[in-house]
């Protein structure tokens, strides 16, 4: 038994302990029609995971439908969806072996709709 609860311990210790070196960030920007926000989670040197949440805070009815890009140093994703009630949030990507996102990157988000685009600089809050 003790060495049932001994074993138990030293398992959520480590688990506890490699949980603690991951680096939640997030970078937001507006411009007059989006908000965007990319969410990244820094789990090692070398691994990391995203999303992409992205909201329509314009005046004109809400598009049907989007292309969007995010770009940063290390690579870039995008594609064209529809929306939800003027928001969309993509599934969590992730990597490992890559590089990983750094707390000062500049980060773009492109969106186009309905023949308009427009480009927003992402910062790190």
């Amino acid at each position: 038994m003790i060495k049932k609860a001994l074993m138990l311990f030293l398992f959520f210790t480590f688990l506890l302990t490699a949980c603690s070196d991951s680096k939640l960030m997030n970078f937001v920007g507006e411009s007059k029609n989006w908000q965007v926000k990319y969410t990244v989670n820094v789990f090692a040197e070398k691994s990391e995971s995203s999303k992409v949440t992205i909201r329509y805070i314009g005046e004109k009815p809400v598009p049907k439908k989007i292309k969007y890009t995010v770009e940063t140093a290390t690579g870039n994703t995008g594609g064209e969806t529809p929306l939800k009630n003027g928001v969309l949030v993509t599934g969590e990507d992730s990597c490992s072996g890559c590089s990983v996102t750094q707390k000062n990157e500049k980060i773009t988000a492109t969106i186009t709709w309905n023949d308009e685009s427009e480009t927003i600089i992402l910062k790190n809050n």
